[in-house]
């Protein structure tokens, strides 16, 4: 009898709609769960992902190398509901108030500081070869934990948000120019010019994205739902922009940094936009579509079995973590002005590493700049920042004197 159930099982984990319907339930009650107790979605959502990946049920089984067991299809629409979260934050977001002084500030004392303390400790640890690259899966936050915890707050449009958020965007541009440092010195070869040119595409795409996007192409997704309007087509702004932050996703990968800082750039375009509310409406309900497939999907690529052996040094990485982001990121803050409270929080909120982290590890992985046993501890690392961050962000802004109106 349980050979059938398991065979009847595994027959219908290989049908992807089977498997879409399985996801979004189990996260629905991860939702409600969490929630009752007070966290945030999101953190239900990865904890679910861990429970049926790998680590404990095997419900869906790791794939090769570390990647997640989800189809293909799947792991597409995943990697949209990153997309839609990010473009959703975007649009509460002024862009002068993100792009800021202290924004870059706060980003660089949270690239350098973590980078020389990822580095030292993998040295310690006898890390010699891949000691760079672990300085670099320390470097980059993730946006997306850190901005959903925000929200779900009602903290967005804060100055301790506008700092988190931006500094994390700032963070994530400066995290593809170390990765891109890292892989010439692992190859033996310093390529400054390629290195320059990063980062003067990776600043363009940014100003110019931000300013194209708010200057012309807001005002063509405005004619355009007028004119949607007037042959019934209510929804072909919200299309249209939607459309718009796609192609921006797509050029901020083609120039190697993250797809979702693309999709925050043409957010940040919309902000000023008089169809802002109704932008929000509509990605909402993609939002509860897709965004918990993101967050399940991380959780599932994690098989913490893999990493008994390397587990003590884990967890000092996992602390150097912590530590690192708060001090690289709370002393800028502190010094262009914040609270003391305030300037903690924003060097906690930049302390999630996750996706990113993991698309780091995954490349030093399949490039073998990194082994097996280091992906597992990265995977680790990067799993247990953004579970603990959220409850101490909550606390930190609590002693700042914030009361949210989220959860």
């Amino acid at each position: 009898m349980a050979a059938f159930i398991n065979s009847l099982l595994d027959r219908l984990l290989e049908d992807v709609w089977f498997e879409l319907t399985f996801l979004l339930a189990v996260a629905l009650v991860a939702a409600f769960l969490f929630t009752r107790f007070g966290q945030p979605k999101a953190i239900g959502y990865i904890v679910v992902g861990v429970f049926i990946g790998p680590s404990v049920l095997n419900i869906i089984q790791g794939g090769a190398d570390g990647e997640s067991g989800l189809p293909e299809s799947i792991m597409m629409l995943a990697e949209m509901g990153a997309i839609i979260l990010l473009f959703m934050i975007g649009l509460e977001c002024d862009l002068k108030e993100i792009y800021t002084k202290k924004s870059i500030m706060i980003a660089l004392g949270g690239v350098i500081v973590p980078w020389v303390a990822g580095y030292g400790t993998a040295l310690l640890f006898g890390y010699d070869a891949e000691a760079v690259f672990i300085g670099v899966t320390l470097v980059a936050t993730s946006v997306a934990v850190t901005a959903s915890v925000l929200a779900e707050l009602g903290l967005i449009g804060t100055p301790v948000a506008y700092a988190i958020v931006g500094a994390a965007v700032v963070d994530d541009i400066l995290g593809m120019v170390v990765l891109g440092i890292s892989k010439s010195l692992g190859s033996g070869e310093f390529d400054m010019i390629g290195i320059g040119i990063l980062v003067v595409v990776a600043v363009l795409f940014v100003v110019l994205g931000a300013w194209i996007g708010s200057k012309f192409l807001a005002k063509l997704v405005f004619n355009v739902q007028i004119s949607g309007y007037r042959r019934k087509m209510p929804m072909s702004g919200f299309i249209l922009a939607l459309a718009i932050a796609f192609m921006y996703a797509f050029i901020a990968e083609a120039i190697q940094i993250s797809a979702i800082v693309g999709a925050f750039v043409a957010g940040t375009a919309f902000s000023g936009s008089a169809l802002r509310d109704g932008f929000r409406k509509g990605t909402q309900y993609l939002e509860a579509l897709f965004v918990p497939l993101f967050f399940v999907s991380l959780g599932t690529a994690v098989n913490l079995g893999s990493m008994w052996d390397t587990i003590v040094f884990g967890i000092v990485l996992t602390l150097v973590a912590f530590a690192s982001k708060i001090i690289g990121c709370a002393i800028p803050a502190y010094y262009t002005g914040m609270k003391k409270w305030d300037a903690i929080s924003v060097g906690v909120g930049m302390t999630p590493r996750l996706e990113i982290a993991f698309i780091i590890a995954y490349y030093g992985l399949t490039k073998d700049l990194i082994g097996v046993d280091v992906y597992s501890v990265v995977v680790f690392m990067g799993l247990a920042t953004a579970l603990l961050a959220p409850p101490i962000l909550k606390r930190t802004l609590k002693l700042g004197g914030h009361k949210p109106t989220g959860i």
